[in-house]
Parts: structure tokens; sequence; C-alpha cells
């Protein structure tokens, strides 16, 4: 054991701690929070987007990209709850992006976590990420809430409708 490097049996350098950034983290979770709270008007999808932040809180804590798509599910949940109980469309459109980059914030945040560990000087390389990724959402937002408008508006649930199919676009550009 004397003549061991610096490298533990698993073959990665000492010090190494796989995981998320605390930036990661809290970029994630404060997308994650954004969501929720733009529900509000409903307290029934306000309890759904209380319930996804904290698991994207245990998703980050383990580092499950699995329990990350979970917590992303859930804020979906949230989306359609509230789009049933009538929050307004623009509330919507602010939740649908914000869950979109708490889910791509966090997915780099795991990704960046595995391959250079949680101490690893990455914040410029997060923040970049997460600057892309919002001006992403802001435009999709933008055009799903406008062909939301021209489409005759007043309908929650057609906005939701019309939310993830922009998600969904915004997904597809992202990757």
């Amino acid at each position: 054991m004397s003549g061991e490097s610096a490298d533990d049996a698993a073959g990665e350098p000492a010090g190494f701690e796989p995981g998320p950034s605390n930036l990661g983290r809290g970029l994630t979770l404060a997308a994650a929070l954004a969501a929720a709270v733009t529900l509000a008007p409903s307290l029934p999808a306000v309890a759904v987007g209380v319930v996804a932040v904290g698991l994207f809180a245990v998703a980050l804590r383990r580092g499950s990209r699995r329990a990350l798509g979970v917590a992303t599910g859930a804020l979906v949940c949230g989306l359609l709850v509230g789009g049933i109980y009538g929050t307004p469309p623009e509330l919507l459109v602010v939740s649908a992006g914000a869950t979109v980059l708490a889910w791509d914030v966090g997915d780099t945040a795991l990704g960046v976590g595995e391959q250079l560990g949680r101490r690893a000087r990455s914040e410029r390389l997060e923040l970049v990420h997460a600057a892309a990724s919002l001006a992403v959402a802001v435009v999709g937002g933008a055009v799903a809430y406008t062909v939301f408008r021209l489409a005759g508006g007043g309908r929650p649930l057609l906005a939701v409708v019309l939310l993830l199919l922009g998600a969904t676009m915004i997904v597809a550009v992202l990757r």
C-alpha cells in the first residue's frame, strides 16, 4: 500500500467527488422553484410543484438522471393541473420555460459532475449553458404564447397543450 499513487482503488484521483457543483444545484433548484411558484394561482398545481422541487433536490443529491426525469415529469403534471384549474396562460408559459430550464440545467450539472466532479471549476461553463438555455426557453415561450394568442386564446387547456408542444420543441433544440 505504501507504493500506491494518489489514486484510489477505482482509478479516480484522490479528492475526486462525483456530483453536481453547488452552482449547478442552485441554478437547477432556482429554475424548478420558479416553475412551481408561477403556478401560484392554483393551489393544487402549487402543491404538485412543491413536491417536484423536492424531487429535483433528491435527484441532484443522488446524482440520478432518472430521478431528474421524474422530477421534470412532476413539474409537467403541475403545469397540466394549473391549466385545468385556470392558471393564466402567461404564468403557464413562464412555468413551462422554467421547467425546461430546470431539466436542462440539472442534466448538464449531473453530466459535468460525473465527468469533472463537484469541485471542478466549471462555473463559466455552467453559467454560459444556463444563459443559452434561458434564451432558448424565452424564445420558445414567446413563440408558444404568440401561437396561443393568435389561435383565439382564452382556453387554459389549449394553452397547456401549446406550451407542452413548445417545450418539446425547446428540448429538441437543446439536444
